[in-house]
């Protein structure tokens, strides 16, 4: 069977598997009696072991099998189990990850599984040839309801038998070896029914098989002929009698009323359809050219003068701007999709660091683009590492604080408008503005007289700056100054922000702001010396004539001053890389992190739909600009980056 057709599909399962069985493991070994959990990790596990045997990778297949046997020990103790057994787990789930991303790669696994099945079986104890088959599956006479075949057979006299085949845990074929056991058992007999049944052998990859045999052969002939293939560890066989199938019966009607009782009252469960990422990022291709043309509609239908022609376009209007909607929906996904990896890291972070940390995570289901939610992995791995390392204390350093000797660290995840806000706080010692200070004067990032006037905004925004780190020792946690300004760089490319908020002694907060979506976005449409130019309209507080008001200089920055506030006044010219100054009639109030500021443009267009596309990095880099946009008169129009256009930006840091 070609299975080449199913890779995908594979691939894609087996990564939310894994992930799936990181987040159960952690959370069994925090609470052992949670028996949900424990059927859950059953669940998952003989999911992956089938689609590997299916796929024909038969490696992959034999660890998740010798697994399962560790994981059958959280069924037998309610201590749960011991850390060093949860490490060996562990170290399988990243073995088996390891293996997904080399079958995306190649096509091929290439996993030695002997160490770890070794370890894996040194935490479990060898079973007999009788145990292994009670483990397995039921006695003969436990209750399993006959086929109906073999009621009919039974009527007509003949002697039906049930046969229970096991095979080997090391099985490495077991659909080859259940096709045998099938045949071997036919040469007795009839054999009326299976599981598997005989045209979904193919893909069978469990360890029991079952039959039932219209047979005159004696019980040793046919227990004989099944041990007699290859990987089978026993065979077990059962003459049925008249009242075993009446009793059958009368167990598979009371069954039937009980499945179909509730379904004939209850809804139509909910369906899904996986679909093929690229074939979203199209179809938001095509939405977004349906957009411009929409807009380019509208703006003839303004000058045309045609009976029922601006009803019409308003319907059209009305239509695809529902569609768009549908269409942004359908890419967009739950943030819990990130939030799965941290139990893990936390997990493992801790116990290098030896701290004791309580994880929470908040507003999971809280829904973002899918591009947003691929590219915020990274800056939120960054921003927890750094929590652990060294916003949390040891449990001795906070007990001697008044502190609970257990820190808490939180992630979490919130609608604001247009934008999502993700934050991660830790409850430990806080922002050190003298020592960040101190540190930055090291490092050459500011003048000594330049520290004694740092405070705790300007120590956090210090943090940011490229190469700074306030640990002492470099480590494989964090430290090494690499990660701040990444992390930062990474999100204003997602057209958001990040910032720090700490109170010494009581803890920070790290907040990410983001928008909904990447690709289609409101935006006030501006022009700087004759070139179009675009502002996010949620950042976009008003906008005003210049004449209106007053432009005066303080301390050698123009200011623009209104009846309620001030505002710093800079010329669009040279905040967006034009390179001179062309003032402007008009000014646009937008928020730029926890500032406002004016812009003096030359003309405001008007509020538009655009379709944005990212820049080259040598453009986005020189001008305050993250990407652009084409308008319906074919000309480009570059979105401002208000988070650039901040004149404090770095006045805390040398130059």
């Amino acid at each position: 069977m070609d299975v080449s057709e199913y890779m995908p599909m594979f691939l894609a399962e087996a990564r939310e598997h894994l992930q799936e069985l990181n987040l159960a493991v952690v959370r069994v070994e925090e609470a052992p009696d949670d028996q949900e959990t424990v059927n859950e990790i059953f669940r998952i596990a003989h999911s992956m072991k089938g689609m590997s045997a299916t796929m024909g990778f038969e490696r992959m297949a034999a660890l998740t099998h010798q697994m399962e046997d560790v994981f059958e020990l959280l069924r037998q103790r309610t201590g749960g189990l011991p850390r060093a057994a949860v490490d060996v787990l562990l170290e399988c789930l990243d073995a088996l990850a390891e293996q997904i991303e080399k079958i995306d790669e190649t096509g091929a696994e290439d996993l030695d599984p002997t160490e770890l099945v070794d370890r894996l079986q040194g935490l479990v104890r060898t079973r007999s040839p009788e145990q292994e088959l009670d483990r397995r599956g039921v006695d003969a006479r436990s209750g399993v309801v006959p086929p109906p075949e073999v009621a009919a057979e039974r009527a007509g006299g003949r002697r039906i038998l049930r046969v229970e085949v096991a095979l080997a845990d090391d099985c490495a074929m077991p659909s080859v070896r259940a096709f045998m056991a099938l045949n071997a058992l036919g040469e007795q007999g009839t054999v009326l029914a299976s599981a598997p049944a005989i045209d979904k052998v193919d893909a069978f990859d469990g360890r029991r098989i079952e039959a039932w045999l219209a047979a005159e052969a004696t019980d040793e002939a046919v227990a004989s002929a099944a041990a007699g293939v290859a990987d089978v560890v026993d065979a077990r066989v059962h003459q049925v009698t008249d009242e075993e199938l009446a009793a059958g019966d009368a167990r598979k009607a009371t069954a039937d009323a009980a499945v179909a009782a509730p379904a004939a009252h209850g809804k139509k469960a909910a369906t899904s359809v996986r679909v093929d990422a690229a074939r979203l990022d199209q179809l938001m291709h095509y939405m977004g050219e349906l957009v411009v043309h929409r807009t380019h509609v509208e703006q003839l239908c303004q000058q045309a003068d045609v009976p029922g022609l601006s009803q019409a376009m308003a319907d059209l209007a009305r239509a695809s701007q529902s569609l768009q909607a549908m269409v942004m929906q359908v890419r967009m996904i739950p943030v819990e999709a990130v939030f799965l990896r941290f139990p893990r890291l936390v997990r493992d972070l801790s116990g290098k660091l030896g701290k004791q940390v309580e994880l929470k995570l908040v507003g999971q289901d809280t829904e973002l683009d899918r591009t947003v939610v691929d590219a915020l992995g990274d800056p939120l791995v960054h921003l927890v590492r750094n929590a652990l390392d060294h916003g949390l204390e040891a449990a001795e350093e906070r007990e001697a604080a008044g502190k609970p000797s257990t820190g808490t660290l939180e992630i979490a995840a919130t609608h604001a408008g247009g934008n999502v806000v993700i934050s991660v706080r830790d409850d430990g010692h806080g922002i050190d503005p003298a020592k960040v200070a101190a540190k930055a004067v090291e490092r050459g990032l500011i003048t000594a007289e330049q520290a004694e006037s740092i405070d705790q905004p300007r120590a956090a925004e210090l943090l940011f700056a490229p190469g700074f780190s306030t640990a002492e020792t470099t480590s494989d946690i964090s430290g090494r100054g690499v990660g701040m300004d990444a992390v930062r760089t990474t999100i204003r490319e997602l057209g958001g922000d990040v910032h720090f908020f700490s109170e010494l002694g009581v803890g920070t907060t790290a907040q990410i702001r983001l928008p909904l979506t990447l690709a289609i976005m409101s935006a006030l449409l501006i022009e700087v010396d004759g070139l179009p130019f675009a502002v996010p309209l949620e950042r976009v507080e008003r906008t005003v004539r210049l004449e209106d008001h007053a432009v005066r200089s303080v301390a050698g920055s123009r200011m623009l001053v209104m009846r309620d506030d001030v505002f710093p006044l800079l010329d669009g010219g040279e905040a967006l890389g034009r390179g001179l100054s062309v003032g402007g009639d008009h000014a646009v109030i937008v928020t730029s992190g926890e500032r406002t500021m004016a812009i003096a443009v030359t003309k405001l267009v008007g509020q538009r739909e655009l379709v944005t596309r990212p820049l080259p990095p040598d453009v986005s880099e020189s001008a305050a600009v993250s990407g652009g946009a084409v308008l319906s008169s074919g000309d480009i129009a570059l979105i401002v980056d208000c988070d650039a256009l901040d004149p404090g930006a770095g006045l805390a840091v040398a130059a």
